[in-house]
């Protein structure tokens, strides 16, 4: 028996997962398969440390340990491939507010900030919430039915850069940020260097500041690896914001241990003022300890996670290719958030021959039929963007048992 086998009880745990089933999906005997957290205990090493502190018994005023940042160059360079300068760092206190933390530094009212749907949603609404406005780049998508039928389906073949489109967007907007989401989430789709330099190229001609959001990093299937943004040329470091974390990769975003990496001096010492002056990158001692157990011990952990998770990517691609086809799963290439493509499944409980054209209230009735019917709480396709309407996401992190009773939900429903 794998220990990632193990059921665990977080009700009532103050889990976003479980304790707030009630208020975001109107009812609480779901199984919850949504947010981005993993329903396994976190690495042995990562408890050892926190308890050892908690033992001392003094809470008092602290300072950063000097190994944080130590833990973090040793892991990118032996992990990514990245050699990182230690005053290239500094502590944030989670992705999405340090992401507003550069909206609210590099941009005013206004603004405009690009994005490529679809994508995880706080892209779109942390701008938007400090009065950006929003330019569109839609990924690509190719129509998995023009693929080799029967195999698997990976995410970039169905999803790739519409680089055209990019650049006549950008040249018909003064657009000050492209936020970035490297790998991507929700689709999984792990860029190339090509890609990436591309994008850098554009950017950097432009004058368009490149935020790399680089949390779901670490977790490569499938042989690959990750490529960092800022690695791939000059114009990428010169012109980018990376935003990493050991959270994703270790179940720990609860210790909010997310981190900036800026290679540009000039930006660098501007943005990072404006940070220290607040003391918006002040890190909790539990944060600074859990990261640093994580990055230094918890790799035999992270590559046990790997090898289980994609074993139930499998499971998932077998179950709905042989009970439910409505439904074709995207294999993600990063990430344990698996993008389903629904829409023809949505045709049969829409009642009626509607191709890929679905409407907002036609997501309705699919959402509906995961919630109400199988009771199954997994996140929206449409809140990523209206390029999701039609989809849905499923987080995969989870005991074997759990997934497969969740499938059985579905299994067991009628579609009508």
């Amino acid at each position: 028996m794998s220990l990632f086998d193990e059921i665990l009880d977080r009700k009532g745990t103050f889990s976003t997962k479980y304790d707030k089933l009630k208020l975001c999906f109107g009812r609480d005997d779901l199984i919850p398969l949504w947010v981005a957290d993993m329903d396994f205990r976190s690495p042995e090493c990562v408890k050892e440390a926190l308890l050892k502190y908690v033992d001392g018994g003094v809470y008092g005023y602290n300072m950063e340990p000097a190994a944080l940042h130590k833990a973090i160059i040793d892991w990118l360079e032996s992990r990514q491939g990245w050699k990182v300068q230690d005053e290239w760092i500094t502590f944030i206190p989670g992705l999405v507010r340090g992401l507003s933390f550069a909206v609210q530094y590099f941009t005013h009212a206004g603004d405009k900030v690009l994005v490529q749907p679809p994508v995880y949603h706080p892209f779109m609404l942390v701008p938007q919430n400090n009065g950006c406005s929003l330019v569109f780049n839609p990924l690509r998508r190719r129509e998995p039915a023009a693929l080799a039928q029967g195999g698997e389906v990976y995410a970039s073949q169905v999803y790739s850069i519409d680089f055209e489109h990019f650049e006549k967007i950008t040249d018909e907007n003064d657009v000050k940020l492209f936020i970035f989401c490297n790998p991507h989430n929700p689709a999984g789709v792990r860029w190339t260097r090509e890609d990436l330099a591309r994008v850098a190229e554009i950017c950097y001609r432009k004058h368009i500041l490149v935020i790399s959001d680089e949390i779901h990093a670490d977790m490569q299937f499938w042989g690959g690896s990750h490529i960092p943004f800022a690695s791939v040329s000059e114009a990428a470091a010169q012109n980018s914001i990376t935003f990493g974390a050991p959270s994703k990769t270790f179940n720990i975003p609860g210790l909010a241990s997310s981190f900036a990496i800026v290679p540009n001096a000039k930006i660098r010492e501007s943005f990072y003022n404006w940070l220290t002056v607040s003391e918006f990158n002040s890190a909790p001692i539990t944060s600074s300890i859990a990261a640093i157990a994580a990055y230094t011990h918890g790799d035999p952990w992270r590559k046990e996670a790997l090898r289980y998770i994609e074993e139930n990517i499998i499971f998932v691609e077998e179950f709905f290719r042989e009970y439910m086809p409505e439904i074709r799963v995207i294999r993600p290439e990063s990430s344990y958030l698996v993008w389903l493509d629904c829409r023809e499944l949505l045709q049969k409980l829409a009642g009626g021959e509607k191709g890929s054209s679905f409407s907002s209230d036609d997501q309705k009735i699919l959402v509906d039929y995961f919630v109400n019917k199988a009771r199954l709480a997994l996140n929206d396709g449409s809140m990523f963007g209206t390029q999701g309407i039609g989809y849905m996401r499923l987080n995969v992190a989870c005991p074997r048992k759990m997934l497969s009773d969740a499938l059985m939900r579905l299994e067991r429903r009628t579609i009508v």
